[in-house]
């Protein structure tokens, strides 16, 4: 009874270990990071590759072509910044100056030339002003806003 139990132990384990291998190929590229823009200044080699990159959108540098942006620099953490051209693929609602970006695409000299921009989420949530060290202290309005009648 004892090498049917042994038995039915080492099959259950085979299979959760080839479910497991079989979840992690499946997933493939979507289980992928990002770089930030130093990162990726950082590594030469990386020209010429598919890269992810992620930063904020400097909205002085957005180039527009019939109301769509085409061209727009990203920000990183240590306002290092990546030149980003964006002539296909579908731009989200919520871009904009300081949105927090995702870019896909080539890896060309000083930027991406990407096909896919996604929004990123902010992780960092602030109930007054964010301290300095936060990359969003670069991105608040100091300007008041309007008290509200109750």
């Amino acid at each position: 009874m004892a090498s049917r139990r042994a038995r039915l132990v080492m099959l259950l384990v085979v299979a959760t270990g080839a479910i497991t291998v079989l979840a992690f190929r499946a997933a493939g590229d979507s289980v992928s990071y990002y770089l930030e823009p130093h990162e990726y200044l950082e590594n030469a080699s990386l020209e010429g590759t598919r890269v992810r990159v992620a930063g904020r959108v400097d909205g002085d540098t957005v180039v527009e072509e019939a109301g769509r942006p085409v061209a727009f620099d990203i920000v990183g953490d240590q306002d290092d910044r990546l030149s980003i051209t964006f002539e296909k693929g579908v731009v989200p609602n919520m871009f904009g100056p300081y949105a927090l970006v995702v870019v896909e695409g080539r890896g060309v000299p000083g930027g991406v030339d990407a096909d896919s921009l996604i929004i990123k989420h902010e992780d960092e949530f602030f109930s007054d002003t964010p301290p300095d060290d936060s990359i969003s202290s670069h991105f608040v309005d100091e300007s008041p806003t309007p008290e509200s009648d109750e």
